[in-house]
């Protein structure tokens, strides 16, 4: 599987991307919305997650950009964030869902291999 991981904290998308990677899947990185849309736009990926707030920019917004246009607009895209309650009248705009962080290495196998 071919994974990108958005967020803002560095040291999270680094650690997840190598959990994949050791898990025997293709990952890249993205610390912001700009630089997620850039290589979406260019390389499909199967699975994105996207952190729901990247410093300036909601993820939403950058969900959205990737949907518009590029190799990634069909890709399967889970919001990532820390905020319990999420299904509580929060709208995912064109995510596929969300996954709770801090992402457990169970939870991410299981996404990896789902």
């Amino acid at each position: 599987m071919n994974v990108l991981f958005v967020d803002d904290n560095r040291a999270s998308a680094d650690a997840l991307a190598a959990l994949a990677v050791t898990m025997g899947h293709q990952a890249s990185v993205a610390y912001d919305g700009h630089s997620a849309a850039d290589i979406a736009r260019t390389t499909a990926f199967d699975l994105i997650l996207l952190d729901l707030k990247l410093g300036e920019s909601d993820g939403r917004e950058v969900c959205a950009n990737i949907r518009r246009e590029g190799a990634s607009r069909h890709s399967h895209i889970l919001a990532m964030t820390g905020y319990v309650g999420l299904e509580q009248g929060v709208s995912l705009g064109d995510f596929n869902g969300y996954v709770l962080k801090p992402l457990r290495f169970d939870r991410l196998e299981d996404l990896l291999t789902g």
